[in-house]
């Protein structure tokens, strides 16, 4: 599925999409009384066309093309898809789209290590599809998923070995830069060492939220759990800063999940919503 590219500046950010599932919305936000009729008219996209009672899960990475060389944000699902997380993985393709070959990527952030965002690291092989690249993972990400602890994240924890075997696994766990314009910074909660990026270049700013949000209707109640994250109370601190911060400031926001994969958070009322604009 093609989406439009960005400008953040000189950058171009292009989104890779290996495609989408519909989920059901009954585990989504249970207890919250949200209107679903109502978030659908709003942001139908967001919504599986033949199901009201499912949304869609749309698997995104990033492609951030700058002159300093191309550095990927996630790596999609790879071939770890599995019902109802049904996707296959398309990186090799949306990439190929993009004019960009795997040995050009210099260096992939994962945001963490469940499989629809770290599953394309490696070849069904086991070869890594980036061999050019440094991967950067949060170590307390690493410590988490590193064990065969029934977390069902075998797809991303095997490339991660292959990685560190090689030699290029960054474990680094400071908030830096690690491109130029390019930015690392800890938001945990969905994960222990959940990352989101922050792109700079002049006045320009993106923020790339990883996972800290998966519908719309949480850029308006960043304050209300989510089932997804491993530590709710945790994801809600970081997802309510992050979002804040964004809307203060004016930025654009990149979400893995949305069907629309750009927009910003804006003031509403006493509050605030998203806007795909």
């Amino acid at each position: 599925m093609t989406h439009a590219a960005i400008r953040i500046g000189s950058v171009e950010v292009v989104p890779l999409c290996d495609g989408w599932a519909a989920l059901p919305l009954t585990r989504e936000l249970p207890g919250r009384g949200v209107d679903w009729e109502l978030e659908r008219a709003t942001y139908p996209w967001a919504f599986a066309d033949d199901d009201a009672a499912a949304w869609a899960w749309h698997v995104h990475a990033f492609l951030v093309r700058s002159a300093g060389g191309a550095i990927l944000v996630d790596t999609g699902i790879g071939h770890f898809g599995d019902p109802p997380y049904d996707v296959a993985g398309s990186m090799d393709d949306e990439l190929g789209s993009a004019g960009v070959a795997p040995d050009d990527v210099r260096h992939v952030i994962h945001t963490h290590l469940h499989s629809d965002h770290a599953g394309g690291a490696c070849r069904p092989d086991g070869v890594p599809r980036f061999p050019s690249a440094i991967h950067h993972v949060h170590p307390a990400d690493w410590a988490f998923f590193a064990h065969d602890d029934g977390s069902g994240e075998a797809g991303a924890r095997e490339a991660m070995r292959r990685l560190e075997a090689r030699g290029t696994l960054d474990l680094d766990p400071c908030d830096r830069e690690i491109a130029p314009g390019v930015r690392v910074v800890h938001s945990p909660g969905h994960t222990p060492g959940h990352r989101s990026v922050i792109l700079v270049d002049g006045d320009a700013c993106l923020l790339l939220t990883g996972d800290l949000l998966h519908l719309p209707v949480q850029a308006a109640h960043p304050a209300w759990e989510s089932t997804h994250d491993e530590d709710p109370a945790l994801g809600v601190a970081s997802r309510t800063a992050w979002l804040a911060r964004a809307r203060d400031a004016g930025w654009r926001v990149a979400v893995s999940h949305f069907g629309r994969p750009f927009g910003r958070v804006v003031a509403s009322g006493s509050g605030q919503r998203w806007d795909p604009g």
